[in-house]
């Protein structure tokens, strides 16, 4: 019988554990993908990409993050503008991450911890939820990790200074371009220093930093926009200083995702302190098996604490988003522990991981309010009820945007953010790059002016904030001019239906 050359190499690839893990993973990442609703920041890239290149340029120096994601997706808008086409470009870096790690766990730990790493990652709500984001979070990720990968290929040559140039060119391509995804992506570049750095390495250190010099040479054009970015950052990052609470919610990021249910957090947190026990055992009993550890605990640990500190010298910005590679080093050690322990552990340790997604997947896909509330329906409603003397007023920026993207010819306006509030995040040249600044207005009386029926958008937890001050302001103000509003429900959207002339 006659075989072609490659056969006995396909047959090997489609029985290979790992072409079963990314089929998995692939399918648990198109789930609800043309279903599921956007939210402010996905609409905010859709709305961007879509413009010119210079514009794009333009929008995002004025803004808080690197223009490589939007120019990435500008070009995939040329094949289609579907909400759940543009989801596929994340959804592809994010089966990349599993690859990468995969090669990079297979490299330090072996072959086993590197089917358990995939499996975790596959299975990740994290890793779902930014798969579809139409966000750079996946895309900075990706490189972090191919800039990692590269690092480590050191370590196979005696000497780095001859390591094949095109991995020399492609680590130095990665690093750059994870620093025009992500404006914290950087952090994430640390873990090779930290980890030939605790090996006493000089010789590979120091390549380190030679590729790190070159990808800032890279990035160069970029860092006359860093300052203006910088500023920005100061006052556009609204969450809190992180304490005790933030870091549990990063910790059940791990296997979890918040919003959830309370019997969900609960069952996730029990989870991780089992797992967590389960693998100390497996670390302490066989202490001599620890070495490959080292690398994955600095990419656990560098971007978080990094970030962390940073949120006590500048604006907090302690988010799990921020350091996605460091999930990857988390699922990395639990792979190289759980892959060594016993069959009855591995068993345990799986289990509680396959069950905390079951249990959180669910919740994330059909997660319907804010910041994800059902802007799409909402606005088709609206595009069937409006005429042509109606006007539709958002409260703020954050529905209005998603509303843009599902129902373009709307007949819609927003009211500014306050000067110098937390909440004040979209720049003005941003802005001018999206052609939105004839739709903000300050004054909502000015906004409505002139228009028969008023359909006013506004999220209900945003009038329970104001229940004890006396009420929502703007509601307050059509409620003295055109009476009680009609209220159309949807979730946590509420639509005010109000008509400048009453009937008597």
């Amino acid at each position: 019988m006659i075989r072609f050359p490659g056969r006995d190499n396909l047959r090997r690839a489609l029985f290979h554990p790992l072409t079963g893990i990314i089929t998995g993973a692939a399918a648990i990442r198109l789930i609800g993908i043309s279903t599921r609703g956007i939210q402010y920041d996905d609409a905010f890239s859709i709305l961007l990409a879509g413009r010119p290149l210079a514009e794009i340029m333009k929008g995002t120096a004025a803004d808080t993050m690197p223009p490589l994601y939007y120019l990435i997706l500008h070009l995939w808008q040329q094949l289609g503008t579907s909400v759940a086409f543009q989801r596929l470009p994340g959804i592809v870096f994010s089966l990349g991450i599993i690859l990468v790690s995969y090669s990079l766990v297979n490299r330090l730990a072996g072959r086993q911890a590197a089917i358990w790493t995939a499996a975790i990652l596959a299975v990740s709500p994290l890793q779902f939820y930014h798969a579809q984001d139409i966000r750079m979070y996946s895309l900075a990720t990706l490189f972090i990790l191919g800039w990692d990968w590269f690092a480590i290929q050191m370590d196979r040559v005696e000497d780095p200074i001859k390591m094949p140039v095109w991995k020399w060119l492609l680590m130095v391509i990665c690093g750059a371009g994870a620093l025009y995804s992500h404006a914290l992506a950087g952090f994430g570049l640390l873990a090779p220093f930290g980890y030939y750095l605790c090996k006493k390495d000089r010789k590979r250190l120091i390549s380190c930093f030679a590729a790190g010099v070159f990808s800032l040479v890279l990035y160069f054009p970029w860092l006359v926009m860093v300052p203006g970015q910088i500023a920005k950052v100061q006052h556009a990052f609204w969450t809190p200083v992180p304490g005790i609470v933030e870091v549990i919610q990063a910790v059940i990021m791990v296997l979890g995702d918040i919003p959830s249910p309370a019997w969900v957090l609960g069952f996730v947190l029990f989870a991780i302190l089992m797992i967590t026990i389960l693998c100390g055992m497996e670390f302490f009993r066989h202490k001599q098996d620890n070495a490959p550890l080292l690398f994955f605990t600095l990419m656990t640990l560098i971007p978080p604490i990094c970030l962390f500190l940073l949120s006590y010298l500048m604006r907090p910005m302690f988010v799990p988003r921020g350091f996605l590679s460091g999930y990857v080093g988390i699922s990395a050690c639990i792979g190289v522990l759980g892959s060594r322990s016993r069959k009855i552990e591995q068993i345990l340790i799986g289990g509680l991981i396959l069950v905390s997604s079951l249990v959180t997947l669910p919740v994330s896909i059909n997660y319907e309010s804010f910041p994800r509330s059902p802007f799409q329906p909402a606005s088709q409603y609206l595009l069937s009820e409006m005429k042509n003397d109606d006007i539709v007023l958002h409260d703020n920026k954050l529905s209005f945007f998603p509303f843009q993207v599902y129902a373009p010819g709307l007949n819609q306006r927003f009211l500014a953010d306050q000067p110098g509030s937390a909440n004040d995040t979209l720049a003005r040249q941003t802005s001018d790059a999206l052609h939105l600044t004839s739709f903000i207005y300050i004054d909502p009386d000015d906004a409505v002016q002139g228009f028969s029926r008023i359909f006013f958008v506004v999220f209900s937890q945003t009038i329970q904030e104001y229940s004890t001050t006396g009420g929502h302001p703007v509601i307050r103000n059509l409620d003295l001019k055109f009476g009680k509003p009609i209220e159309h429900a949807f979730g946590d959207l509420l639509i005010l239906e109000y008509h400048s002339v009453r009937d008597d």
